[in-house]
């Protein structure tokens, strides 16, 4: 399957975490900076809510308390019902889960956030992640109509043209990666070099 184009109008979608886009294999990831003595820095979780979420197994988990605080995080925004994108983009990540190996799960928590969850139940969503090797660790999640839209546009998975917001086929070829910790994050391109974005997954993740 070939990869989306991504349009600059696309790329518009990064919104909160847009400053963050990396836009091309040169410059693979980027991060904020750590604060200088003196100068306060907010961190950018402190803009997610903590609502609650079912997984693809029906369990009920926060976002932030369960999923983020504290850890490294790798989110896209994912539905069942998509016939391009998503199929590709999980297919990637598959793979990317894999050369990542144990440390999802343990440090790093890989999230897959339905943003149709009307239609995406969570036994709709465990035949999805089991369609593409039940990876361990990886989390599919959904949740109410309200919450799911207001993580949405917290993660910056939004476009500015509301025309193109509604339609759930538009996408930006990005996941967002990062770490509550060091309050370090990134958004980076999916149609990267696998190897290099795990490899960037982990270096935003540090020592685990």
């Amino acid at each position: 399957m070939n990869a989306p184009r991504i349009t600059v109008r696309t790329l518009g979608r990064a919104g909160v975490l847009g400053a963050l886009f990396c836009a091309a294999a040169a410059v693979s990831w980027a991060w904020i900076p750590p604060a200088r003595p003196g100068v306060a820095l907010h961190k950018q979780s402190e803009r997610f809510g903590d609502v609650v979420l079912t997984t693809q197994h029906g369990r009920p988990l926060r976002f932030y308390r369960d999923l983020v605080r504290d850890r490294t995080v790798i989110i896209n925004l994912m539905y069942t019902s998509c016939t391009d994108f998503c199929p590709a983009a999980t297919a990637e990540l598959a793979q990317v889960n894999e050369l990542l190996g144990e440390r999802v799960g343990r440090d790093i928590a890989m999230v897959s956030l339905s943003i149709d969850p009307v239609t995406d139940t969570p036994a709709k969503l465990k035949a999805y992640w089991e369609a593409f090797g039940s990876k361990p660790g990886w989390l599919f999640l959904t949740g109410s109509p309200a919450d799911i839209e207001r993580l949405r546009r917290q993660l910056g998975g939004y476009d500015l043209d509301p025309t193109i917001d509604a339609d759930p086929e538009q996408h930006a070829g990005i996941v967002t990666v990062g770490n509550d910790r060091t309050n370090r994050w990134a958004a980076l391109p999916l149609w990267m070099d696998r190897r290099q974005l795990a490899a960037t997954i982990l270096r935003v993740a540090g020592s685990g």
